[in-house]
C-alpha cells in the first residue's frame, strides 16, 4: 500500500539542527547517532534526489516512483562536520536552506536564546523582560530552563523583527552572554557544502515570520538572502524556504509574489502533505519524520501522505490568456520546435499575455530529457493530457495497424487533450487558442477545441505540412490535405516560418491570403549569456567541425560531404592527423558512421550522444566550423540552427540547395559558406575558401559583426511579433455608434 500511494507524489522531508551529542536543554533535537536510523529508513523507502530535480521531473509528468528529498533549514557549523559525512556515506543528496545572517556574524535569534539560557549561572534565579507580558522564568533547575526556553521561542517568534532584538539584548545583558560568541555556519563553510554536491537555498537574511514585516522589508529578507547565497557559491539558488513556514499564518499570498519576483523557481513550506504535479511549486509541502522505530516512521510517512492541500490561492497573472497546444514540449528531446514554443511561452507574459500549455504526457516521446523543464517560466501553467505512441505502444512485434496512427501515431492524444482544454477553457476562459505543426494531431486538437468553444484559433507551421511527395502513405496524404484545408479555411490567422512556405500557402488556399503571416525560427539570447566555448575534449590544434542536431538520411545526407573531404584529404590540403568532425545527437547514428567508413573517414568522423541544451551551445562556440545541411526538399525550411550558429559568431558552412530558403538567409552574413549539397566540387571549392580563412583568420571580425544583425531572429523578437498577431485576431469591441453620431451634431 505504501509503494501505491507514493506514485507521481514527491515526498519532502525537513529537519534542522542535528547535534553531534544530545543536550539535555533541547530534547527535541534528534542526535546524529538515533538521526542515522532515520536516514537508513528513507534510503530503504524512498527514492532520495535533489529537490531541484525532483521539482523538475513533477513539472515534467516523469517523476520517479517513491521520490523524496531530504531537506535542512537555518544553518548550523554541525552540518558540515556531521550531517555532510553522514549523507555522503550513505550516498543521499539533500538541500540546506540557509539564513544569510549568520554568515556575517548574526547569530540565528533561536540559537541567541539557548545560548542565553546556557551561559546563565546554575544559582541564577530567572529572567524577567520587562513590558513583554511573559511572567518571571525561573532557570533553578534543568526542567526549568527547558521550559524557559520554549516560552522565549514561543514568544519570540511572532515578535516584529526590531522588538525581538530589543528583548534578545535584554535577555543576553541579564544572562552575562555575548551574541558573538555563538557558534554561527560560515560562508566557507557553504561554499564546502556546495562543492560536495549539495543544493544550497535561501531561507531569508534573519529569519523573521514574513507576515509580521512591512512589505519591503519582507522582500529584503527574501531577494538579499538569494543575491548572497549566490555570490558566495557562484552558482545559481533556485528554492526558498519561507522561514517557520506556515502557509496563512506565516507568510501570504503576497509574499509568494516577492518569491517569483525575487527570481526562485520554487519555494517549500512546513505544511504537511505531499507535492503533485497539479499544486503549487512555491507551496511545496514538507514534514519531520519523528520516529522512532521503523514501524511508526511508516505510519507517519501514510498519515502525511492524507494530509489535505492547506495551499493559499496564489494570485493570477495579469493580461489576456492563450492557451497552446504543442506536442513538443520539455520533458521531450530531440525536436528544434521545443525550443519555438518554449521561447514563446517564456516571453509573452511580459507582452501582456498569460499562456497555458497543453501538451502530452511524457510516455508518449521517444526520448525524454529535463534539462529544458526548468525554462518554464514559474508562472505558465502546463496541463499534460493522455497520450500513447501508436509505434511504441500498440505494436506487436514491432507491427502496428496503420489506422492506429492516423493522421499520426499520436492521435490518442486528441480525445483527451480535448477534454483537458475545456477544462481549461470552461475554468480561465482564454483569449485565444494556438497550436503548432508538426505534429497534425496538434492542429486537430486546435481546430475541435474552436469549433467547440467559438474562441479564435491561430496555427503555427513549423514545417509545410504537405508537399508534393509528403507524406508519402495515400490514405495519410489525404486525411493531411483535408485537415490543411480546414486549418486554413478557419485558423483566423496561420504563422510560416519561411516567406517561400508562406507564399507557397498563399497560392494553395486564395482565401487565405490575408491571414497568412511569417515568423522565423531564431535563437534565444538568455541560452548564450554567461556560456564559455567548450570543445568537449577536441585538442585545440584540431580543426574542429561540428554538426548540431538531427540528421536526415534522405535530404540532410552527409555523404557528398565526405566525399569532399576526403578528396581534400587525398591532396594534402587537410591533415588528417588534426581533424575532427563531430556530429551531436544525429539521431541516424549508424547511418553517419557507415557514410563516413565508405569515404574512408571512420578515423575522423564521430558520433556524440544528445547534450543539455546550454551545453550544447558552448560546443557551438568552441567549434572551428559549424555545419548545416539541407536538400532541396527542404528549400521553404529554415534550420532553427542556423540563428544559433549565427549566434555564436562562428564560421558556418552550409551544404545545401543554392536555390532554397536556408542558402538565402545565409548569404546576407559574413563567414557563412554555401555549398551545393549535390556537387562533390562545388563542396570542396568552397571548404578550400572556408579552411583559408580560418587560418588567416579573415573573418573574425565580420562574425562578431553578426552578433548585431542576427539580434532580429532573437526570440523575444519573435514574440513581439507574434503578439501583433495574436492581438489582432481578438473581436474587436463595437463602436459606439450613438456617441458618434453625437459628437459630430
Amino acid at each position: 500500500m505504501f509503494n501505491i500511494v507514493q506514485k507521481n507524489k514527491l515526498t519532502v522531508l525537513i529537519f534542522h539542527k542535528v547535534p553531534h551529542v544530545s543536550n539535555p536543554l533541547t530534547p527535541l533535537e534528534t542526535p546524529l547517532e538515533t538521526f542515522k536510523n532515520v536516514l537508513h529508513f528513507i534510503k530503504e523507502q524512498f527514492r532520495v534526489i535533489p529537490l531541484s530535480d525532483a521539482v523538475t521531473a513533477l513539472k515534467a509528468g516523469n517523476l520517479p516512483h517513491r521520490a523524496a528529498c531530504i531537506t535542512f533549514d537555518d544553518g548550523y557549523p554541525d552540518w558540515v562536520t556531521g550531517i555532510a559525512p553522514l549523507l555522503e556515506s550513505e550516498g543521499l543528496p539533500a538541500t540546506f536552506f540557509i539564513t544569510t545572517g549568520q554568515l556575517n556574524g548574526q547569530a540565528m535569534w533561536n540559537e541567541r536564546i539557548l545560548h542565553a539560557v546556557m551561559r546563565a549561572n546554575d544559582g541564577h534565579e530567572g529572567v524577567e523582560l520587562k513590558a513583554s507580558g511573559l511572567p518571571h522564568l525561573p532557570l533553578m533547575s534543568q526542567t526549568d530552563r527547558v521550559k524557559a526556553i520554549e516560552k522565549l521561542d514561543s514568544f519570540l517568534k511572532y515578535t516584529a523583527p526590531a522588538e525581538r532584538e530589543m528583548y534578545l539584548q535584554f535577555l543576553e545583558d541579564q544572562m552575562g552572554a555575548r551574541c558573538s560568541d555563538v557558534p554561527v555556519l560560515t560562508p566557507a563553510q557553504v561554499r564546502n557544502l556546495h562543492s560536495r554536491g549539495f543544493e544550497i537555498g535561501g531561507h531569508s537574511v534573519t529569519h523573521p515570520i514574513l507576515s509580521s514585516c512591512t512589505p519591503s522589508r519582507a522582500f529584503s529578507e527574501i531577494a538579499e538572502s538569494k543575491e548572497e547565497l549566490q555570490g558566495i557559491i557562484n552558482g545559481r539558488v533556485e528554492a526558498f524556504a519561507y522561514p517557520n513556514g506556515i502557509p496563512g499564518r506565516d507568510f501570504g499570498s503576497e509574499h509568494i509574489d516577492m518569491v517569483k519576483r525575487a527570481g526562485y523557481a520554487h519555494a517549500v513550506t512546513t505544511h504537511h502533505g505531499v507535492a503533485s504535479p497539479d499544486g503549487s511549486f512555491f507551496q511545496i509541502p514538507r514534514f519531520t519524520p519523528w520516529g522512532p522505530s521503523a514501524g511508526k516512521m511508516r505510519v507517519q510517512f501514510m498519515r502525511n501522505y492524507l494530509v489535505r492541500n492547506g495551499a493559499l490561492e496564489e494570485t493570477k497573472q495579469e493580461g489576456k490568456r492563450a492557451l497552446m497546444v504543442a506536442f513538443h514540449f520539455p520533458p521531450q528531446a530531440g525536436s528544434s520546435g521545443i525550443l519555438r514554443t518554449l521561447n514563446f511561452v517564456k516571453n509573452l507574459p511580459a507582452q501582456n499575455w498569460q499562456p497555458t500549455v497543453l501538451t502530452a504526457q511524457p510516455q508518449a516521446y521517444v526520448e525524454q530529457r529535463n534539462d529544458l523543464v526548468r525554462s518554464i517560466p514559474p508562472s505558465v501553467r502546463v496541463e499534460r493530457a493522455f497520450a500513447l505512441d501508436t509505434a511504441k505502444h500498440l505494436a506487436i512485434k514491432g507491427k502496428y495497424l496503420g489506422t492506429l496512427a492516423l493522421p499520426d501515431r499520436w492521435v490518442s492524444w486528441w480525445p483527451f487533450a480535448v477534454m483537458k482544454g475545456m477544462q481549461e477553457i470552461r475554468t480561465n476562459r482564454p483569449a485565444l487558442i494556438w497550436s503548432t505543426y508538426p505534429i497534425s494531431t496538434a492542429h486537430l486538437i486546435g481546430a475541435t477545441l474552436s469549433r467547440l468553444s467559438g474562441i479564435p484559433w491561430v496555427a503555427d507551421f513549423r514545417d509545410p505540412m504537405v508537399s508534393e511527395n509528403y507524406p508519402s502513405n495515400g490514405l495519410q496524404r489525404t486525411l493531411w490535405k483535408r485537415l490543411e484545408s480546414y486549418v486554413l479555411r478557419h485558423a483566423a490567422a496561420c504563422i510560416f516560418t519561411t516567406e517561400r512556405a508562406a507564399i507557397t500557402y498563399r497560392q494553395r488556399y486564395p482565401m487565405a491570403q490575408a491571414r497568412c503571416h511569417v515568423i522565423e525560427n531564431g535563437y534565444d539570447e538568455d541560452a548564450f549569456n554567461g556560456v564559455e566555448p567548450d570543445r568537449f575534449g577536441a585538442p585545440a590544434n584540431k580543426l574542429l567541425i561540428l554538426h548540431s542536431g538531427l540528421i536526415y538520411p534522405k535530404d540532410r545526407n552527409p555523404s557528398t560531404f565526405f566525399s569532399a573531404i576526403n578528396s581534400l584529404l587525398q591532396k594534402k590540403m587537410i591533415d588528417r592527423e588534426n581533424l575532427c568532425i563531430r556530429f551531436r545527437a544525429p539521431y541516424h547514428d549508424e547511418e553517419v558512421l557507415a557514410s563516413a567508413q565508405q569515404y574512408g573517414l571512420q578515423d575522423v568522423v564521430e558520433v556524440a550522444p544528445p547534450v543539455p541544451y546550454q551545453r550544447a551551445i558552448a560546443e557551438m562556440l568552441g567549434a572551428d566550423l559549424l555545419v548545416v545541411f539541407q536538400g532541396s526538399s527542404f528549400n521553404a525550411q529554415i534550420p532553427a540552427k542556423i540563428y544559433e550558429y549565427l549566434r555564436a559568431a562562428r564560421p558556418v558552412f552550409a551544404v545545401v540547395d543554392p536555390a532554397g530558403d536556408t542558402a538565402a538567409i545565409l548569404r546576407q552574413f559574413p563567414g557563412a559558406y554555401v555549398a551545393d549539397i549535390a556537387s562533390e566540387m562545388n563542396i570542396a571549392t568552397n571548404l578550400e575558401v572556408a579552411l583559408a580563412d580560418l587560418r588567416g583568420d579573415r573573418q573574425s571580425a565580420a562574425l562578431q559583426r553578426n552578433v548585431d544583425q542576427v539580434r532580429r531572429y532573437s526570440r523575444k523578437e519573435q514574440t513581439m511579433r507574434l503578439v501583433t498577431y495574436l492581438n489582432a485576431v481578438l473581436p474587436q469591441p463595437e463602436k459606439d455608434t450613438e456617441n458618434c453620431r453625437g459628437n459630430t451634431e
